[in-house]
């Protein structure tokens, strides 16, 4: 069992966590758990991407440059 804590959420959104923890079988700490936690992994991703488009532009290559950047990257290092 994790730790308790107190979170506010909105009617609306406790109703909706309610309907679809019930049609999964899970109980809504469960659902509610599983669902922060594919959000911040999407959140993770997000600033991947964002940290991985900003190291690009400031390198002056653009986002169709990158299949080639690799494929030369690859074979330089072989």
């Amino acid at each position: 069992m994790g730790t308790q804590n107190v979170i506010h959420i909105s009617a609306e959104i406790l109703a909706e966590l309610r309907t679809k923890a019930a049609a999964e079988g899970k109980t809504v700490d469960e659902f509610a758990e599983d669902a922060l936690r594919k959000g911040l992994e999407e959140r993770s991703w997000q600033d991947l991407i964002a940290y991985g488009r900003e190291r690009g532009h400031e390198s002056g290559y653009a986002e169709d440059d990158i299949v080639d950047v690799v494929r030369n990257n690859r074979l330089r290092n072989r």
